[in-house]
């Protein structure tokens, strides 16, 4: 499965439009995103479960004591059978998945990773969308100082 950064996007977004410090995982149904299985609804929704090891795998998310291992330290208790159990685990943004989801909330930052960087690797979605953030910012503030 390829990475969906508008979908990536839409799942980080449920933490920046959050009025409280941590979320949990029911939260992104919440939100319409679905995290269950169209077909099967003990199991999740391949593309969800796809994003959000994503989102652990680059310590974007974390759990309240700021451990991101698996799915189990954000509240996913997967069976054997694949069959899920939502714990209700408080989850919440990392300071690097902040800065990665507000890069992305920036329209013209996603239309550019999205459309320049799409088959590049992780890291450099990352870092380009820092970089680009970074730039379009250095233009806002050289045009306030004038």
């Amino acid at each position: 499965m390829k990475i969906d950064l508008p979908y990536l996007s839409s799942i980080l977004n449920v933490f920046l439009d959050a009025e409280t410090a941590h979320i949990t995982v029911s939260d992104f149904e919440t939100n319409g995103i679905r995290i269950q299985s169209e077909h099967l609804p003990s199991l999740l929704d391949e593309k969800f479960l796809f994003h959000l090891q994503l989102a652990l795998e680059n310590s974007l998310i974390s759990n309240q004591k700021l451990r991101s291992s698996d799915l189990g330290s954000i509240g996913i208790k997967m069976g054997a059978n694949g069959h899920v159990v939502l714990t209700g685990t408080p989850i919440r943004l990392t300071q690097q998945g902040h800065d990665f989801a507000t890069a992305l909330a920036n329209k013209e930052v996603l239309t550019r990773i999205k459309d320049e960087l799409k088959d590049a690797p992780f890291k450099v979605i990352f870092d380009g969308s820092q970089k680009l953030l970074e730039h379009l910012m250095k233009k806002k503030l050289d045009a306030l100082l004038g």
